[in-house]
């Protein structure tokens, strides 16, 4: 008999190496569970479902990789691959106290389709393969709802991602960063996700349409960060990635510019390295931060030299030396 941690609660099931489908006796959830027949297998199951529960989907993903690269007939954790792409967490449902996926993100494109998807299919058995298929229908059921919410919020120029909490529940330096950058681009007339405002009067079960739709939307995305931990934190990571995979497949052009203060540009993650940074150890940080953004809206936000000018004299007048309106 093999110990095995369920990957809704993490208690421990007693399994034998014949059945794929068991009931955790702690959440009653009937899953499935991959045949364990190694201890090397068991603890690299266990280990990346332990990072999967803590939403750490990135770094369960690659011990899921191992695993398929090691065990290529191993439906289970391809499935957990799924997982780790729709970023799937199980909560208790109020009303059943049953564990029910809720989703952290959202994909344009159907599991269906999923290549890791089609794989679990093709490599698991019948009576494991009926639990995939409900499971999966559900994620889809839960993809839809959120998209078509998505659709219902307004389209966002900016995206500010960041660190809101340290490890004892302070407010961040991050975050009075962020809202000062929020502030500066609002009244320059950008519409500007940040999530202590934008999500403030949210309940947890409304911020995925929310923020897809804000990372979907925005033309630009600013990572706030004064710790290489910070940018390197489950949710902060969870967003930046996702902007990045997005930035790889939309038709508009998408901008990433990482901002660091009291580190190293070295010490950014590998990711974002790649991308132009933005210094806020320089003096006249947001001026130049400001002046960047209002380039990369120029051309679409403006409508001509007419209104441009106009408004330019407008602002002069009023003494607004930032102003979005003026030509770079």
């Amino acid at each position: 008999m093999a110990v095995f941690k369920c990957k809704m609660c993490g208690g421990s099931l007693e399994l034998s190496n014949i059945y794929n489908v068991v009931v955790c006796e702690y959440c009653g959830t009937n899953q499935t569970v991959p045949i364990l027949d190694t201890e090397k297998r068991i603890q690299l199951h266990n280990r990346a479902n332990i990072f999967r529960q803590k939403n750490e989907f990135d770094k369960a993903s690659i011990i899921y990789e191992n695993i398929v690269d090691e065990y290529p007939y191993d439906a289970e954790a391809y499935w957990g691959l799924v997982l780790c792409k729709f970023g799937i967490e199980y909560v208790d449902d109020p009303i059943t106290a049953k564990k029910i996926p809720t989703c952290h993100r959202t994909l344009s494109n159907s599991i269906f389709d999923d290549i890791d998807y089609k794989n679990v299919l093709e490599k698991c058995d019948s009576l494991s393969k009926s639990i995939y298929l409900e499971e999966a229908k559900e994620i889809d059921r839960i993809q839809q709802e959120i998209i078509n919410l998505s659709k219902k919020e307004e389209p966002y120029d900016i995206f500010i991602s960041y660190k809101e909490t340290d490890e004892i529940g302070n407010r961040t330096l991050d975050s009075v960063i962020a809202q000062e950058i929020y502030d500066e681009l609002t009244n320059n007339g950008y519409k500007v996700f940040f999530s202590r405002i934008t999500l403030e009067s949210k309940l947890g079960t409304e911020y995925e349409p929310i923020i897809y739709a804000a990372l979907n939307s925005s033309r630009v995305m600013l990572v706030v960060g004064t710790k290489h931990e910070y940018f390197d934190s489950v949710w902060v990571k969870n967003e930046w990635s996702r902007y990045i995979t997005m930035m790889k497949s939309s038709k508009e052009k998408k901008y990433m510019i990482p901002c660091y203060k009291s580190i190293s540009p070295y010490e950014l993650p590998e990711e974002l390295s790649a991308y132009q940074c933005q210094d806020f150890n320089k003096l006249g940080y947001m001026q130049d931060l400001i002046r960047g953004i209002n380039k990369i809206f120029q051309g679409t936000k403006l409508l001509n030299i007419d209104s441009v000018n106009y408004m330019n004299n407008i602002n002069k007048e009023n003494g607004y030396a930032n102003s979005r309106f003026l030509f770079l």
